[in-house]
């Protein structure tokens, strides 16, 4: 008798699972559909903007007032607008600047001697280790959930200024020896 009540429900595949009982990626969004992951912005430590304005576009959108992080893109042509992890904006750059004391010191380095070309090298064989080193230990700090390392201070600037002149609002970018520059035309 037992066998001819469970037998007609077990018969039914479909009646006992008809779908998974929850999504494979829970957020809806897989790893690499996210924008930041398309345009690489390199690292999560980028300056931020504080925007006071509302600042239209051409189709009728808005950029809301508020705090932003704003990353220069690996190419160095565009400026990401980010808020929260999702990419608002992108701005072209239309001016780059790099401190030449620091350009001077990746740049020469084909007039250097055998001598100082094997220095420079071993130098930096240290900082690639240094900082390997560094990203296991902090690896390690996140896992136990203890408070890391200081890290070492790099100068980090974003500011916005509106123009009358051209209707635009210019955008500065300052991280380390890089300064970039974009605008944002806003419409008549």
């Amino acid at each position: 008798m037992i066998d001819g009540i469970i037998a007609p429900a077990l018969r039914d595949i479909e009646y006992l699972a008809p779908c998974a009982p929850y999504p494979q990626t829970q957020s809806g969004i897989v790893a690499g559909q996210n924008s930041l992951y398309r345009y690489s912005v390199p690292t999560e430590e980028q300056p931020t903007l504080s925007i006071v304005d509302y600042i239209p576009d051409y189709n009728g959108n808005f950029i809301n007032p508020g705090y932003y992080k704003l990353a220069l893109s690996d190419n160095k042509e565009f400026l990401y607008l980010i808020e929260s992890g999702e990419l608002i904006a992108i701005i072209p750059v239309f001016k780059l600047a790099e401190n030449q004391s620091e350009l001077k010191k990746y740049r020469a380095k084909e007039s250097l001697t055998k001598s100082e070309k094997k220095e420079l090298k071993k130098e930096e064989k240290k900082t690639k280790v240094q900082e390997k080193f560094k990203k296991i230990i902090d690896e390690k700090y996140t896992k136990t959930g203890a408070t890391p390392q200081k890290r070492e201070y790099e100068y980090m600037n974003a500011s916005i200024e509106y123009i009358k002149d051209g209707r635009y609002y210019l955008i500065m970018y300052e991280k380390g020896f890089l300064r970039a520059w974009g605008a944002i035309k806003i419409a008549d």
